[in-house]
């Protein structure tokens, strides 16, 4: 089956499109100036559908995964993207890369959708890659895989294929705000369990709309979302997913350091880095310290070059950072690619007036240094 390399058309065009409709205009032809809005739209949605016909399928369904350690945003877009293909009429099916966390549980109770079936080994597999590129994040044989997609608001990753596919990667705050886009773009309806799906991947990625990455496409999504969800309260709705994420009860300390974890490789050095979040800086100094115990543990279990814990959290609206390397060689390394902290207490690399976010500071930090300081 074929389907298409995506060209995503924004819904500015639409505004573009009625303008032009308004004043007489002929961007649908002759007599587009005495067509109605309405049929415009269609056009679009028409051609925006047509973007990705030449998708390559090759067996079975396209398993729409996101990366390893699976978080809100990767878990809820695979579902909602996988939704989307559905409609489109393309065989798709979600999958997960391993069982959900406590707070994409909670989301996923309260739009009423089971978790998503977790697959073993993509190779073989036709995979739509949501949330990552990196084949380091990614599931087992995903080198061996024929990936079809890829939907993303990270850096470009390692992964490549040698046939067309769709890419669609923005810089904004939440993967599952392009799914939306993409929804709006195709003219599908959401329906109210997948809206809720979204509206929680969009507060989880974005921390409720106040992290550095955040667009006024996310949070005209958010506002969407929560009206088709019917969640009235989404500061409500976002204290109860937050307070799942907060809860590390019943874990080891090695289940918490890998909760919210990923794995980078940048010229040929492999890193990876958990998220961990706490209250306030009392509890950022109380799980600083059993992070530097767990550590060395976890840095034996994967096959990583260097590793960290970020202890993140936010104090009168500011994002403060506690850094902790697994051992020297990953103290030297870090020391050396992010020399300007504000402080260090024997344990930690602390980060005031807006951290060291993963995504928008320590990963593009990391890539700059190690690409400038090549190791073998």
């Amino acid at each position: 089956m074929r389907k298409g390399n995506n060209t995503i058309v924004t819904a500015f065009l639409l505004v573009i499109a009625a303008c032009m409709i308004a004043a007489g205009g002929y961007f649908f032809g002759k007599n587009a100036g005495e067509k109605p809005l309405l049929e415009a739209q269609e056009r679009l949605y028409t051609l925006n559908r047509a973007g990705i016909e030449n998708m390559i399928i090759e067996d079975g369904p396209v398993y729409v995964i996101g990366h390893r350690s699976p978080d809100s945003d990767t878990v809820c877009s695979a579902v909602a993207y996988a939704r989307l293909l559905t409609l489109l009429g393309y065989p798709a099916q979600a999958a997960i890369t391993e069982p959900v966390n406590r707070e994409t549980a909670y989301i996923l109770r309260e739009a009423g959708v089971e978790a998503p079936p977790v697959l073993e080994d993509a190779a073989g597999k036709s995979i739509f890659l949501v949330d990552h590129s990196e084949y380091a994040q990614a599931a087992e044989g995903m080198e061996d895989a024929h990936i079809v997609g890829i939907l993303d608001h990270h850096g470009v990753g390692t992964v490549t294929t040698g046939h067309q596919l769709v890419y669609e990667a923005k810089p904004i705050g939440a993967t599952a705000t392009i799914v939306w886009l993409d929804y709006m773009n195709y003219g599908l309806e959401i329906d109210k369990a997948t809206a809720a799906l979204l509206l929680g991947a969009v507060l989880s990625d974005t921390t409720n709309l106040t992290g550095s990455t955040v667009t006024e496409a996310d949070r005209q999504a958010a506002a969407d979302l929560a009206g088709r969800a019917g969640i009235a309260d989404t500061g409500a709705f976002y204290l109860g997913l937050h307070a799942e994420a907060l809860s590390y009860e019943g874990m080891s300390d090695e289940e918490i350091l890998f909760s919210d974890y990923k794995e980078y490789e940048t010229s040929g050095v492999r890193y990876g880095i958990g998220l961990l979040s706490v209250i306030d800086e009392d509890g950022a100094r109380a799980m600083a310290e059993r992070m530097k115990e767990a550590l060395p543990r976890g840095f034996a279990a994967k096959q990583v070059d260097l590793m960290y814990a970020s202890v993140g959290i936010r104090e009168n609206g500011l994002k403060i950072d506690y850094i902790i390397p697994a051992n020297e060689k990953s103290r030297e390394f870090f020391e050396a690619a992010f020399p300007d902290y504000d402080e260090f207490d024997g344990t930690s690399y602390i980060f005031r007036n807006g951290g060291l976010g993963r995504k928008t500071k320590f990963v593009p930090g990391m890539t700059a240094f190690l690409n400038a300081h090549p190791h073998e």
